[in-house]
């Protein structure tokens, strides 16, 4: 006789609160990673298309949108601004844009390979931009003091209209930068830094609740919704047996 095979694991369904169909979430948690790293495809890897399409389409453009209105500056990851520790710590760094732009997915991981590239050894981004490509794209603000190497202060002096070759004191092999780069984003850009920081952080938010849609299914009616909508059901439906005629 043959050895008996394994049983299957079941499959994990969610229910519809459309039309009340079964949907195959088929394995959750990588569906769930999946649509963080790229909005929708957790949808997609789950066989929901159209919802897939929708969700990617909807939250990657918001995202561009925002990038392209702060000039490829409003989407970095920087902890600068977090002093001491603790709990007021947390809070600081909580209240940061990136942890709501990262939740976009891999879209705002450039600038994770920016930081670590300019705050480390290296003193300069990992794409140091220029022409087509917005110098420093996705690189945190340079603060006053900061060391960066001469090849980035070159292109900065070249390529940054607010930034020229005396705003750095020589230092070799490095330069150190003397004015604040974060205010003078705010002057160059205006209005639209706050814009694109505000959609490039909705676009992240957004996702979150497409994360949870992978995971968990589409929301459904509440409980409290359901009851009431089944005493409105039975209502009308006395209500039109009251007003049929006797046969």
């Amino acid at each position: 006789m043959g050895r008996n095979a394994e049983p299957q694991p079941s499959r994990i369904v969610a229910i519809s609160p459309d039309d009340g169909s079964a949907i195959d979430l088929r394995n959750p948690a990588l569906a769930a990673v999946l649509s963080w790293a790229v909005p929708g495809l957790g949808q997609l890897y789950q066989g929901r298309t159209v919802k897939g399409s929708l969700f990617m389409a909807a939250i990657l453009t918001t995202f561009v949108l925002g990038l392209w209105l702060g000039g490829g500056k409003v989407v970095h990851a920087s902890w600068k601004e977090v002093p001491g520790q603790g709990r007021r710590g947390i809070v600081k760094l909580l209240l940061q844009p990136f942890v709501c732009q990262v939740a976009a997915g891999l879209v705002a991981l450039p600038a994770v390979f920016q930081a670590v590239r300019l705050e480390g050894p290296a003193r300069q981004p990992l794409v140091l931009g220029g022409g087509i490509i917005p110098v420093g794209f996705m690189a945190p603000p340079l603060e006053p003091g900061q060391y960066v190497s001469r090849a980035y202060a070159d292109r900065l002096s070249r390529y940054d209209p607010d930034i020229n070759a005396d705003d750095f004191f020589d230092k070799p092999p490095l330069k150190q930068f003397r004015r604040d780069q974060l205010a003078q984003w705010h002057r160059q850009l205006g209005r639209f830094f706050e814009i694109g920081t505000l959609y490039t952080m909705l676009a992240g938010m957004l996702n979150l609740l497409v994360i949870y849609d992978a995971w968990a299914g589409p929301l459904g009616p509440s409980e409290d919704e359901k009851k009431r909508r089944a005493a409105e059901s039975a209502t009308t439906t006395a209500s039109t047996a009251a007003t049929e005629p006797a046969s």
